[in-house]
């Protein structure tokens, strides 16, 4: 049977039956899996030892009774006496008591040696007068295995452990998938992830080296009730549990009520549901450098977030292009930052299929798919421009091809992974300010934009897309102009 049925049969909380089975009273079968596997006789003997325990016999009288070394007639007689002892003590307590306060004694003025010595050597009963006079009790002794507590020590390594998980994945998923992390909305998707790495990674962790890195940084260890390193079923049943019973598998609301009772259990010191054949360890010292020791970590873990994203906003290509490594940008740079509605751009550099002159954006907006125009010195590209002109038009945007030519083009000129201001400043004008003309220098690139127009009431917003508006009275004309020269 398991130690919840045990615990019912028994009338024995768990930490005591552990504590009597490290003190060698109990002695268990195991099952194949490691697993305690309690027998009939084993709840006999706990509830022989809860009986002695309350009538007061000391472990080690237990022991010898087990091992027959001690008769009960003999170990009986022995705790008779000391209770008769106890019993006298009691009422010697008593006595001086009452003399005290009959003498309405204070603290101040407390003649402590007369009571000491009527508390010492009182007129004893013939039966026990002979027997010297018993120390005053010590406390009672605890029946169980001291548990380590530490609820919010355990909490942060815990959440530093599942930061690992998902920081991996986010990694993963910017490096190998070319995701945009600033785009991602896949917060069932991650958590889900999260959980299937957390089963695959902890209980290897717990069953080579007893421990997870966040537990290591805060001094946290998980052992058998032996002391040793868990089984790898065990350890693994263990992550399960914390998953279920601890996490409420991320169930919205239901997780947090499992986590505020896990934290109520741990802060009476009852066992968590995954402690069932663990114990956590704890060593105290140097706790400043542990929690210093976290933070860094942190850190850590919150650069290698940022570099993985600063790798894949990175082109491709960089350095001196081909006209067919800046359509592979191009392409990359489209994918990376939503633009699906664009067409690809062949090795050539052309579209490999070609758009109307006219895109239509949201039903209702106007912008031409421009044709890139390059420029090539000895197979190396240096420029890239395109320029078209409307008569007549409505409502106009500017091509999106723009921002992503830049990205492609510039961004790959010099790809300096700890400082992007330049060609972020660069490509929050060109989506900020899209009509504006303007002339700049980005990393070596001379960057120029031009539009002019005549017939249109100005720039405005709409649903966050900058349209020119028409004016449906007047004749309308725009030209737009935009080249990317290497200097």
């Amino acid at each position: 049977m398991t130690v919840k049925e045990v615990e019912a049969l028994s009338g024995m909380p768990r930490a005591n039956i552990r504590f009597y089975e490290a003190e060698g009273l109990l002695t268990p079968a195991r099952n194949a899996n490691g697993y305690r596997d309690y027998s009939q006789e084993d709840v006999a003997v706990l509830q022989r030892i809860r009986l002695l325990r309350l009538l007061g016999l000391p472990i080690e009288d237990i022991k010898g009774l087990q091992s027959g070394a001690l008769m009960l007639s003999d170990a009986l007689a022995q705790r008779l006496a000391a209770l008769e002892r106890e019993e006298a003590q009691a009422t010697r307590a008593q006595t001086v008591c009452r003399a005290m306060q009959s003498d309405r004694a204070s603290y101040a003025t407390l003649d402590a040696g007369r009571y000491l010595l009527q508390l010492e050597r009182p007129p004893l009963p013939a039966a026990v007068a002979a027997q010297p006079a018993p120390p005053l009790p010590a406390p009672p002794e605890e029946d169980t295995v001291p548990r380590v507590t530490a609820p919010w020590r355990r909490y942060f390594a815990r959440a530093f452990d599942v930061s690992i998980y998902t920081t991996l994945w986010c990694c993963f998923l910017a490096l190998a998938c070319g995701v945009n992390l600033t785009q991602w909305n896949g917060a069932v998707i991650d958590t889900v992830i999260g959980a299937v790495l957390m089963l695959l990674a902890e209980p290897l962790m717990l069953h080579f080296f007893g421990t997870t890195p966040g537990k290591w940084l805060l001094g946290l260890g998980v052992t058998d009730e032996e002391g040793r390193k868990l089984s790898y079923s065990a350890a693994l049943e263990r992550t399960w549990t914390v998953l279920w019973r601890g996490y409420g598998l991320h169930i919205p609301v239901y997780s947090w009520y499992r986590l505020w009772q896990s934290y109520r259990d741990c802060q009476d010191g009852d066992a968590l549901d995954w402690e069932f054949d663990s114990q956590l360890t704890l060593r105290e010292s140097r706790t400043p450098l542990r929690v210093m020791g976290m933070l860094a970590g942190c850190g850590v873990l919150v650069g290698a977030m940022a570099l993985s994203w600063q790798l894949a906003a990175t082109p491709r290509y960089t350095g001196d292009l081909t006209v067919a490594q800046f359509a592979a940008n191009f392409n990359q740079m489209a994918d990376y930052y939503g633009y699906d509605n664009l067409d690809e751009l062949g090795e050539d550099g052309r579209w490999v299929e070609r758009s109307e002159n006219i895109i239509i954006l949201e039903g209702l907006l106007e912008s031409p798919q421009p044709e890139f125009v390059y420029t090539v010195e000895d197979g190396v590209l240096t420029g890239v421009s395109f320029a078209y002109t409307v008569e007549g038009g409505g409502a106009q945007v500017m091509p999106p091809e723009r921002t992503v030519a830049a990205l492609a083009f510039v961004g790959a000129q010099k790809p300096d992974l700890l400082s992007r201001e330049e060609l972020d400043s660069l490509v929050n004008f060109l989506e900020g300010s899209p009509f504006a003309s303007f002339t700049d220098t980005v990393w070596g690139v001379a960057v120029s934009a031009q539009a002019d127009w005549d017939g249109y009431l100005g720039e405005g917003s709409w649903n966050d897309v900058t349209v020119l508006w028409p004016d449906e009275s007047e004749e309308r004309y725009l030209s737009v102009s935009f080249s990317m020269t290497v200097t």
